[in-house]
């Protein structure tokens, strides 16, 4: 039974299903975060203690997630990962002070970090099955998903209690996981198993002779991360503190992003085949920063204001589509489950560490220089893009990888 557990993923369904569960399912917790805190009691520095223990130990349990999937393969996370998500998103609606939310955090974002990093390890073995781009879609599935959850989420808010709400959408998720966890736990039929994944043992030299490569697109992944996160934390408040916006128009436009991305992603594969991973990856670098300078900056250009911001917002959306994406699944088609726990490691350091220095740099200077930050960064990750456009070719990076582990 472990070989067959250890065969790689070779379709996408079912993976897209669980990629729209690792959406759908957190994004109710998301919006249940007031609730909670006037709930437990606590103050806006403790429940940011409390998101930040969450958040710290789903990163530090990241590498753990890709040495899990290097050894067992990714079949097993992604099925009872599933199951695990589905239990472990009450917990936070069950806390009754700071103390016991910060502890249920810390067990949701582990569980989800290792899900995490197995369903992409999953996503790269389909890559290498179908010989082509998969990733966006994938991604775009759960961007969808956590549309759809922000949705119902927002639905459920003030109509029933959190613990109600999130154990409904746990028992759903435990219905979906039920129906699909058993072909994502038989191997696929036909076709034989990509040479990338049989031996992991066999494929550590390339690994680490290929670390400095998987090191540069985590790199990718800590802009990408910092550009997101900035629009997630800041665009709301950037909009009505600077630029007027009421509370309904600051979420319109925060919404305009978030399906800027979720249709960027949806459209990333064929767009990816069509002119090329690397003129994606640096174009929609470049994009986005032309966008955030627009966003940022509106308010001080001439005939700019709300529209221009607006319309800044969107192009950050699209350009950041599909950068992470592509990074992620450049980094596993090279390091296997281990060069996606490091990208998703370099990714998370970006989410954690963007918000303390934006808001410091808002302090000393304004939140239009703080937010100049993300396309600084994006700059640079485009040349980084650019500079690795060797191994950004689908066709022939792994067939060049297996060949240089053959021979160490």
């Amino acid at each position: 039974m472990l070989a067959q557990w250890r065969t790689p993923v070779r379709r996408r369904f079912p993976l897209a299903v669980y990629f729209f569960l690792v959406g759908f399912v957190p994004a109710n917790w998301l919006v249940r975060i007031p609730d909670v805190k006037e709930q437990v009691g606590a103050s806006a520095a403790s429940l940011g203690l409390a998101l930040l223990a969450g958040s710290v130990g789903g990163l530090l349990m990241t590498p753990l997630g890709g040495r899990l999937a290097m050894r067992i393969g990714t079949r097993p996370p992604i099925a009872f990962g599933a199951v695990l998500l589905s239990l472990a998103i009450v917990l936070p609606a069950l806390a009754t002070n700071v103390r016991w939310l910060g502890a249920a955090l810390i067990v949701l974002t582990v569980i989800h970090s290792m899900f995490n990093v197995s369903l992409n390890s999953a996503a790269v073995e389909v890559e290498a099955a179908y010989g082509r781009s998969i990733m966006p879609t994938l991604h775009g599935t759960y961007s969808v998903g956590g549309l759809v959850g922000a949705v119902v989420g927002g639905f459920a808010a003030g109509r029933v209690s959190p613990t109600v709400h999130l154990a409904v959408i746990g028992a759903l998720s435990l219905v979906v996981v039920a129906l699909f966890a058993p072909r994502m736990l038989r191997a696929d039929a036909g076709g034989t198993t990509p040479a990338a994944h049989t031996d992991p043992k066999q494929a550590t030299p390339a690994r680490t002779k290929h670390l400095g490569i998987i090191v540069l697109f985590g790199v990718i992944g800590l802009c990408t991360a910092w550009g997101e996160f900035a629009a997630n934390n800041w665009a709301n408040l950037h909009l009505r503190e600077n630029l007027g916006a009421s509370a309904s128009v600051a979420a319109y436009v925060f919404a305009a992003y978030s399906c800027a991305i979720a249709a960027g992603r949806l459209l990333g594969s064929p767009v990816i085949r069509r002119i090329g991973a690397t003129a994606v990856l640096t174009g929609g670098f470049l994009v986005a920063a032309v966008g955030m300078v627009n966003a940022a900056w509106a308010s001080h250009i001439d005939g700019g204001g709300l529209p221009l911001a607006i319309a800044g917002y969107v192009l950050l959306g699209l350009g950041l589509a599909n950068v992470y994406p592509i990074a992620i699944a450049r980094a596993g088609a090279i390091g296997g489950p281990r060069g996606v726990s490091r990208v998703v490691l370099l990714a998370g350091a970006g989410i954690l560490g963007q918000g303390p220095i934006i808001g410091f740099l808002a302090d000393q200077f304004g939140l239009p220089w703080a937010l100049t930050t993300v396309p600084i960064l994006a700059v640079i990750a485009a040349g980084i893009g650019l500079s690795l456009r060797r191994y950004n070719n689908y066709a022939a990076v792994l067939p060049a990888v297996e060949t240089e582990r053959s021979q160490a």
